[in-house]
């Protein structure tokens, strides 16, 4: 089965993303119709419906997908983790983005933990699949090395106590590694529970001292694959074919130097070459 690989372009407009991850050579492209955390003006296309015409007409020209609309994060307003994202507003009060995504067929959301509070985060995660289901929606949790829920075991603890069918895992070759993920461990997983895997190299094989520094490497200073000297077949080789592969590999000096569409350009192009290198089917 050839995989599919998804990029992400922060453009003003929609239409725009889907020419660029077409010249750059992506199968699709995350849509990003939330704001970041939840927060922040009305998405044009929401405001103004008639322009999915332009969205419509750059996905049939070109035969790119969209996938995902954006981050709902999780996390506890009255103690917000100091590494996180923000937290995003509750799953009703984003009804209007969920509606026109499951309208659309925008795939789902991506979410993480960031609160102690167990209890809480069971409860909110839950919701937020329910509204989300409610529009065909699905919610891709994502464990984070700097974060709470932080491997792998966590993820499928609360996927298992909430038990909702449209809950995914997402998969991340830096929080893998810096969380102790083994191959083994992924590949005991029945397959449909991951729905997306992010493709990076790591910027230090040692472990940073501490957490804030770690998600600062995490943002801004990821390595293409094979730059660290880590061994990534591993992993590689158990990620299941139907999880859509995004290189998640922020790098700001690379960014400065290229420009967002030569960097995202070069990323894939070297992503591809790591694959055919290690004999793993593109």
């Amino acid at each position: 089965m050839k995989k599919q690989w998804k990029g992400m372009f922060m453009v003003p407009h929609i239409w725009e993303a889907v020419y660029l991850a077409f010249r750059a050579g992506y199968d699709g492209l995350g849509a990003m119709l939330l704001p970041r955390g939840g927060k922040g003006p009305l998405h044009e296309l929401l405001e103004k419906p008639e322009l999915w015409d332009n969205v419509q007409n750059a996905l049939d020209e070109t035969g790119v997908f969209l996938n995902g609309i954006g981050n709902c994060i999780i996390d506890d307003n009255k103690d917000l983790h100091p590494y996180g994202m923000g937290n995003s507003p509750d799953p009703d009060e984003l009804r209007p983005y969920f509606e026109f995504a499951g309208k659309h067929r925008l795939g789902g959301v991506q979410t993480s933990i960031w609160t102690t509070n167990e209890d809480l985060a069971t409860e909110k995660f839950a919701h937020l699949c329910d509204v989300c289901d409610e529009y065909g929606l699905t919610v891709n949790l994502e464990f984070v090395a700097w974060g709470i829920c932080d491997n792998l075991v966590k993820a499928r603890k609360l996927l298992e106590t909430t038990g909702k069918k449209n809950a995914r895992i997402t998969l991340d070759i830096m929080h893998l590694y810096y969380s102790g993920v083994t191959p083994e461990e992924i590949a005991a997983y029945p397959p449909e529970w991951f729905g997306e895997f992010h493709l990076c190299d790591v910027p230090h094989l040692k472990f940073p001292d501490n957490h804030k520094d770690l998600a600062t490497e995490g943002r801004s200073y990821r390595l293409w694959p094979g730059e660290s000297g880590l061994d990534l077949t591993p992993w590689l080789k158990v990620i299941p074919d139907t999880a859509l592969v995004m290189p998640e590999i922020p790098n700001r000096d690379r960014n400065e130097k290229f420009g967002q569409f030569e960097y995202q350009a070069r990323t894939l192009e070297e992503c591809k070459r790591f694959y055919r290198e290690k004999k793993i089917a593109l």
